[in-house]
């Protein structure tokens, strides 16, 4: 069905990598975007020669799917090589250098690891071989059967607590804003499936860059999409200024909330009870420009759930290529812990800059005398959260979704909260919906993972 008629709503990497996939396979799409510029989450801001993105991003370099859609936008000269970043933790307040990647003897390096529960790590890639078919990061409901046992449970039950408490802990603690007590085993071994022992990195550039270099003149901004609904011929989107609009299918490159308000007359019970049950962490964000840097090298700081204060994380980029920050500056992004944040969200902006500095000042002493200016942005809804059963709720939405497509509803999800709360999840959603209106619509995309796995980065 070539020439097929597709509206995405929602501008993000999610809907965006969706459109572009299917532009590419022939159809004629059109992206629908609330704000005034896409990007979504990601979109920030350039303000007195300093990049603020909405949050200090980790990529991975093991995943080809961002860099290939970096690479149709027409970017690699310029959100890549990725910039390599040194690895830190806080322990009893020091801040202690991680090693990159998880084997065993590298693990025991960490401060608080106990040699021999490192040494049962070796364990992991056997598991790892034995789940291998369940743990697929395009349908991550196949591991549903895994789901029913959360992160620390497992990791405590076959690396003992010490591996828990000073590693596992703090990458799905700090790096995915994950609930320590919930958080589903699943998503750990996902983001172990993706990542391997890969270095991580952040890109050269913002993520928002690529949302304008993919947003087209056909799109539309400050398009309020009021909701969907069924016609004889197709699907309409009913916008909230009074327009309507005609498609063969639509993508809902949305959050789960907002998918189940736009699309909730057209959903299957099912799908009401996944969407409504998507449950997602806050975060507030305090960005600092500083004269000079604290640290020599690019470097992200996981603090530990178990250390007194309110981060979660802190990113230091000095300034100069491929920074945020101009040279000889540099810029800082703390990230508060989804606890600490949900208590603040509507507490005054001074009170909040206070206790985020006042922490961030005592990782690094002095900082707050060379600071230029600051910035605070609160996400109520920063990233999903997979806790344990979201995957048993995800293959339920899965096998409803199929069939209702098999009996010709042209209407598709994608989004972060349907895949991974990673950069690379959002993508990887949104390639994942295109192939599905291609499929229905008898039409052929791209794998979406062109060049095959992204280089190291630079210097790694």
């Amino acid at each position: 069905m070539s020439g097929a008629q597709v509206l995405v709503v929602g501008g993000g990497l999610a809907g965006l990598a969706a459109a572009t996939s299917l532009r590419d396979a022939g159809c004629a799409v059109r992206v629908l975007e609330r704000e005034a510029a896409p990007g979504g989450r990601a979109r920030g801001e350039l303000r007195e020669g300093f990049r603020l993105d909405a949050a200090p991003y980790l990529v991975s370099a093991r995943e080809p799917r961002l860099r290939a859609l970096i690479e149709r936008a027409g970017l690699a000269g310029t959100l890549l090589p990725l910039r390599p970043l040194r690895l830190g933790q806080t322990r009893d307040g020091r801040i202690e250098e991680v090693p990159p990647a998880g084997r065993a003897l590298e693990v025991a390096r960490i401060g608080g690891v106990r040699l021999h529960h490192a040494l049962r790590l070796r364990r992991l890639g056997r598991l790892e071989r034995r789940f291998r078919a369940q743990l697929d990061s395009e349908a991550p409901e196949r591991a549903a059967a895994l789901d029913y046992r959360s992160a620390a449970d497992f990791v405590r039950l076959y690396f003992g607590e010490s591996v828990w408490q000073h590693w596992a802990l703090p990458i799905l603690a700090s790096d995915l804003l994950a609930d320590p007590a919930e958080v589903s085993r699943v998503c750990f071994l996902l983001l172990r499936a993706a990542r391997g022992e890969a270095p991580l990195a952040t890109l050269r550039g913002s993520p928002a860059a690529i949302a304008d270099a993919l947003w087209t003149g056909d799109d539309l901004a400050r398009a309020d999409v009021a909701r969907v609904a069924a016609e004889a011929d197709g699907l309409a989107l009913h916008l909230a200024d009074g327009r309507t609009l005609a498609a063969d299918a639509v993508v809902l490159a949305l959050p789960a909330a907002a998918t189940l308000r736009v699309a909730e007359a057209m959903l299957a019970p099912a799908e009401r009870d996944t969407l409504g049950g998507a449950r997602s962490a806050p975060a507030i964000v305090l960005s600092l420009a500083l004269e000079v840097s604290p640290v020599r090298k690019a470097t992200r700081l996981r603090v530990l759930p178990g250390e007194r204060g309110p981060l979660a994380c802190v990113s230091v980029e000095p300034g100069g290529s491929g920074s945020p920050a101009p040279a000889g500056a540099a810029l800082l992004q703390a990230v508060a812990t989804p606890a600490w944040s949900g208590l603040h969200l509507d507490a005054a902006d001074e009170v909040v800059e206070k206790d985020l500095l006042g922490a961030v000042a005592r990782l690094f002493p002095g900082v707050e005398k060379t600071l230029r200016f600051s910035t605070l942005r609160r996400h109520p809804e920063a990233v999903p959260r997979f806790d344990v059963g979201r995957y048993r709720a995800l293959a339920r939405l899965a096998a409803v979704q199929a069939d209702l497509r098999a009996q010709g509803r042209r209407l598709y999800f994608a989004g972060d909260h349907r895949m991974a709360p990673t950069l690379e999840g959002a993508v990887a959603s949104g390639l994942r919906a295109a192939q599905e209106v291609a499929d229905d619509l008898g039409l052929r995309v791209e794998d979406g993972r062109a060049g095959a796995s992204s280089p190291a980065p630079e210097g790694a």
